[in-house]
C-alpha cells in the first residue's frame, strides 16, 4: 500500500463526489422475518449482474448511529455512495441491514448471521469471500461481528468505530485481516476507541503495540503489524465523516477484496480438475 496515496486522498476533509448515488431501486428487500412475518431485522440487498454467471464476493455494511430505524431505507443513504459504486464496479454483493438497537446485542449480530447463511443459500454467493465494514457505531458492529463469527469473514474495514460489545475477545482476531481506519481530531467518537481495540489484538498476540502520536495534528500515521494482517491508518483530519474518503480509496479495495477466507486454487488447477471430471464421469458412462 503507498503512503503517499493514503495522505492524498484521506488528508481531504470534505466528502468525495459518489460514482452515483445509490437508489433503493438498486437493491431488493433482504429482511429477516418471525413466521408469523414480524420484521426481525430490516435489509437491503444489492445483487450484481455478474452472479448470474460466476459466484460472487459480499461486502456486509454496517450504518452508524444516524441511520438507525425500521424503515429499510435510512441505512442506503449517501454513505453508501461510493460502496456501492465499487460493489457494482467489482461485481460483488452489498448487503446492508437496519438496526435500532444498535450492533451490540447479540439477538442482532446472530440474525445478520442467518442472513449470511440465507445469501449463501437463495444467492450465487462466493463463500470464501465475505467482507465486513461499518462506519461508528457500524464500525463498533464490525468488531462484534469478528469477535463472534472468528474467521467467518475473508478480511474487514472498520471505519471510526465505536468501542465494541463487552463481550469482545481480541484473540479471536488474530487470524482475521483487518484494515481500520480513524481521523485523529473526530470529534464524535474519539479516535482512542480504535487505538484501544488495535492495541488489545496486538497484546494477544503478544506483539508490541505501536507508539501513538499525541495531540499532533500534522503527522500522519499509518501502522502494519509484523505478525498479523492487521492494519490502522490514522490521518490528523477529516472528523468524524472520513468515511466518504476511505470508500472512495480504490488500493483499500484492492486489499480486501485480495483475501478469501481459504485460498482459491490456480485457475489453471481448475481447469484440470474440471477435464478430470468430465473424463471420469464419461468413463463412468461407457461402463
Amino acid at each position: 500500500m503507498s503512503r503517499c496515496g493514503l495522505i492524498l486522498i484521506l488528508a481531504v476533509a470534505t466528502p468525495l463526489p459518489s460514482v452515483r448515488a445509490a437508489n433503493v431501486n438498486d437493491f431488493i428487500d433482504f429482511s429477516f422475518r418471525a413466521p408469523n412475518n414480524s420484521l426481525l431485522l430490516p435489509g437491503r440487498l444489492y445483487i450484481p449482474p455478474e452472479a448470474s454467471v460466476s459466484p460472487r464476493p459480499l461486502i456486509l455494511f454496517l450504518h452508524g448511529a444516524g441511520e438507525s430505524g425500521s424503515n429499510n431505507l435510512s441505512q442506503i443513504n449517501v454513505n453508501i455512495d461510493n460502496l456501492l459504486a465499487e460493489a457494482k464496479q467489482r461485481g460483488a454483493f452489498l448487503y446492508a441491514p437496519q438496526t435500532n438497537s444498535g450492533w451490540s446485542p447479540t439477538t442482532i449480530t446472530t440474525h445478520i448471521a442467518t442472513m449470511l447463511d440465507r445469501a449463501l443459500v437463495e444467492q450465487n454467493l462466493n463463500m470464501n469471500r465475505l467482507y465486513a465494514t461499518g462506519l461508528s457505531m457500524g464500525g463498533g458492529g464490525v468488531w462484534n461481528m469478528l469477535s463472534r463469527y472468528p474467521e467467518r469473514f475473508a478480511a474487514a474495514v472498520p471505519i471510526c468505530g465505536v468501542a465494541p460489545a463487552s463481550d469482545f475477545l481480541p484473540a479471536n482476531l488474530l487470524d482475521e485481516p483487518i484494515w481500520a481506519f480513524h481521523a485523529r481530531d473526530d470529534t464524535v467518537v474519539p479516535v482512542d476507541r480504535s487505538r484501544v481495540v488495535v492495541a488489545n489484538i496486538l497484546r494477544a498476540a503478544q506483539e508490541p503495540v505501536p507508539q501513538f502520536p499525541f495531540r499532533d495534528p500534522t503527522s500522519f500515521f499509518h501502522f502494519d503489524s509484523q505478525l498479523l494482517d492487521l492494519h490502522y491508518t490514522e490521518p490528523p483530519t477529516g472528523g468524524h465523516v472520513i468515511w466518504f474518503s476511505v470508500y472512495a480509496y480504490e488500493p483499500m479495495y484492492d486489499w480486501m477484496f485480495g483475501h478469501s477466507s481459504v485460498p482459491e486454487p490456480p485457475a489453471f488447477l481448475l481447469a484440470v480438475m474440471a477435464v478430470c471430471g468430465l473424463v471420469f464421469r464419461r468413463a463412468r458412462l461407457a461402463r
